[in-house]
């Protein structure tokens, strides 16, 4: 008798985004809601093939596919994908240098987020669902500031001459893959607040390709005035899309009676989903401490209910010496039905 053994793959969320467009902050809130025991989770500046130094050396950005060993990064992403541990190497952004390798095992969900998740076809595919993260231009430096400056040791001129000098690569390399995405999240400033910290009200547009499904939920999001939902619509990539669209304003009331619709819907899918208060979710770091942002929790909290609606993949084991045996029968089965339908 064959030893075949049929499970769930991972569930691959892939995550992308050019530097500080905010892929930490939207993923901080899905070990709480999921749970941490259930996420492993990737950094893609992890399989860099050059360190700071030796990318000054020869004038080349972590943009550039160049910098980057993709070879490496699609065999292990896809080890992961087949439920196996691998040795993941190691990048230290406090000082641009590698460390040794770590051990990482996959679990039910496995988040892959970084520069290049879409670049190549041999990478994206492993996918169930794909997340592009697309703030608005001054928004992101102004984020890319706040972090290199707080976290990486960078001054603010070396900061915005590094923005100069990834330009090009970003471009060419990066702002493309938004195409290959399900979901695109756009983050905007108020037209007219352009104070330096309005995290908080920050408009959000979710923008839903139609390789999603949609979900039943989306129908009790539009109430018209602060949530708004336009089906059917061509996005700027094209694409034929669903819109979700959230005004930074949105009172704690609205935002609460959106969170509890979505809750809703929600549990009854997704009985393990941790439930939290309305000030749990929505919490991002600025220039002096953590603060709450409702159009940013309302946003993670749909997209953790994206993530467990998205189709998981079938892994199907196989012994060594049963391989030809199943591929016969596979193959078999297919003459039988080319010969039915003649």
């Amino acid at each position: 008798m064959s030893d075949v053994r049929t499970e769930m793959a991972p569930i691959f969320v892939g995550i992308g985004g050019d530097s500080g467009s905010g892929k930490s902050t939207l993923t901080t809130a899905f070990y709480e809601l999921l749970g941490a025991e259930r996420i492993t989770s990737v950094c893609l500046d992890d399989y860099h093939s050059l360190d700071r130094r030796e990318r000054a050396l020869i004038g080349v950005t972590p943009l550039n596919p160049r910098a980057n060993n993709f070879a490496l990064m699609e065999e292990q992403l896809w080890a992961l994908k087949r439920g196996e541990a691998i040795a993941k190497p190691v990048y230290d952004h406090a000082d641009g240098t590698f460390k040794p390798p770590e051990s990482v095992e996959p679990n039910e969900v496995v988040i892959i987020q970084g520069l290049h998740p879409f670049l190549l076809p041999g990478i994206r595919e492993a996918f169930d669902l794909k997340v592009w993260l697309d703030p608005e231009p001054q928004l992101r430096i102004r984020w890319k500031l706040q972090r290199d400056i707080a976290k990486r040791g960078y001054n603010e001129a070396q900061v915005l001459a590094e923005i100069d000098a990834r330009r090009p690569d970003a471009e060419a390399h990066i702002q493309p893959q938004r195409a290959q995405a399900d979901l695109v999240v756009r983050f905007s400033s108020p037209a007219e607040d352009h104070s330096p910290e309005i995290g908080d009200h920050l408009n959000v547009r979710l923008t839903q390709r139609h390789s999603l499904p949609q979900l039943d939920l989306e129908h009790g999001l539009d109430n018209g005035t602060t949530v708004r939902l336009r089906n059917d619509i061509a996005d700027e990539d094209g694409r034929q899309s669903d819109v979700i669209e959230i005004d930074g304003r949105i009172s704690a009331e609205d935002a609460a009676r959106i969170e509890r619709s979505v809750w809703e819907h929600a549990s009854e899918r997704h009985h393990h989903l941790h439930h939290l208060r309305q000030r749990e979710l929505g919490s991002y770091e600025e220039l002096h401490g953590r603060r709450h942002s409702d159009p940013l929790g309302l946003t993670q909290l749909i997209l953790a209910h994206r993530i467990l609606s998205a189709q998981k993949s079938l892994l199907v084991r196989v012994k060594a010496d049963d391989y030809a045996a199943i591929s016969h029968r596979l193959a078999s089965s297919r003459v039988s039905s080319t010969e039915t339908r003649e």
